[in-house]
């Protein structure tokens, strides 16, 4: 194993290896390590003046100087090289979106919407919804005496959360990463790294911590007509207004109570198919899986963003996302095209503890 494959595995905490779910620990799977040699190739030397941008929802060109605010860069990677004298940022190469062929976007969600309808419904093993994602978050203060300061830190997170909001969540943290290793004792006194080592914490009823929103549960419960439940939606903010998001943290709090219904799954599908906005694609993701890509993108000054959000098309839940960008890079310290932010579920279910995994 040569020793950048080797930085790469320190990076990750033990149970975010993606070679543990591709039979080995020996070496890294041939599609991670042609990303590797990708990300080495389109290394460059980060500017003086980052931008700064929300932490779910990135927007092209926002800026922030002088406030504190937090990047989500799941996944990117910000390791400097021993022979440069300058700290470099690599980002993992964007994902390649394979638009769907012989029909169109609405036509291919409106097809898989009905096979999704036809499921049959899930059975809850357990009081508990366990999910398992990985991600890198990059934390960025800008109102530093010094200037801005950056850190990330790579994460691994299992959840266990009940229907009332209480639970249990579990993160694994690696080793943090600097896109500037001069501002390691800054980034530090100024509180933005996310964890060290592991963290384990148990939640009261309502403390769980949640990504979709508790606002949703002021229009729940969700119709399953695809025009009413579209109604309901515009009655939330989510992300920006990016609807693919909101769909994706809909589904994901109704599945606080329970497994969600193969017809509301079908129905927020609807959504998305009615949209003119969005473009439907497949890929594959960083772990190997095959998904299906609902995206939306803006331009601002040259910089355009791609917004996506995967769906499993085996269930139509969500499995992921990635925030990429193309065009003028504007000040972040990464090579265009780049993945500003990804994430991917590894594994879901329901269990009847806070110590079972499905």
């Amino acid at each position: 194993m040569n020793r950048d494959t080797l930085r790469v595995r320190e990076l990750l905490p033990p149970s975010a290896d993606p070679a543990a779910e591709c039979g080995g620990r020996e070496l890294l799977p041939p599609r991670a390590a042609r990303e590797l040699a990708e990300l080495r190739r389109r290394a460059v030397a980060p500017p003086t003046q980052p931008a700064f941008f929300s932490r779910r929802r990135i927007l092209v060109g926002a800026t922030a100087a002088g406030v504190s605010a937090a990047l989500a860069v799941v996944g990117q990677r910000l390791v400097p090289q021993e022979s440069e004298t300058q700290p470099v940022a690599y980002t993992p190469p964007v994902l390649r979106l394979k638009p769907v062929e012989g029909e169109s976007g609405s036509a291919f969600l409106l097809a898989f919407a009905e096979r999704v309808e036809k499921l049959p419904q899930e059975r809850a093993g357990g009081a508990y919804r366990y999910l398992k994602t990985w991600g890198w978050w990059l934390n960025t203060a800008g109102d530093l005496p010094g200037g801005p300061v950056s850190a990330a830190v790579p994460t691994v997170t299992e959840s266990w959360i009940r229907r009332d909001a209480s639970g249990r969540q579990r993160s694994a943290y690696g080793e943090p990463l600097y896109p500037d290793p001069g501002q390691r004792e800054t980034a530090e006194k100024a509180g933005l790294l996310a964890g060290t080592g592991e963290e384990d914490r148990i939640y009261g009823p309502g403390q769980a911590p949640t990504v979709e929103g508790d606002e949703w549960g002021d229009v729940a419960p969700f119709s399953t007509d695809p025009r009413e439940l579209a109604r309901q939606m515009e009655e939330v903010s989510w992300d920006g207004g990016m609807l693919a998001h909101g769909v994706s943290d809909l589904i994901s709090y109704a599945a606080r109570s329970g497994p969600v219904s193969p017809r509301l799954r079908a129905a927020a599908l609807r959504v998305l198919a009615r949209s003119r906005q969005v473009d439907v694609a497949t890929t594959t993701t960083w772990q190997g899986r095959r998904v299906i890509a609902v995206s939306q993108s803006e331009t601002y000054q040259g910089s355009t963003q791609r917004e996506s959000v995967f769906f499993d098309p085996a269930t139509g839940y969500p499995s992921g996302f990635e925030s990429a960008l193309f065009g003028n890079a504007r000040s972040l310290n990464i090579t265009v095209p780049a993945t500003l932010g990804v994430g991917e579920t590894l594994d879901r279910g329901w269990v009847s503890s806070t110590t079972e995994r499905p």
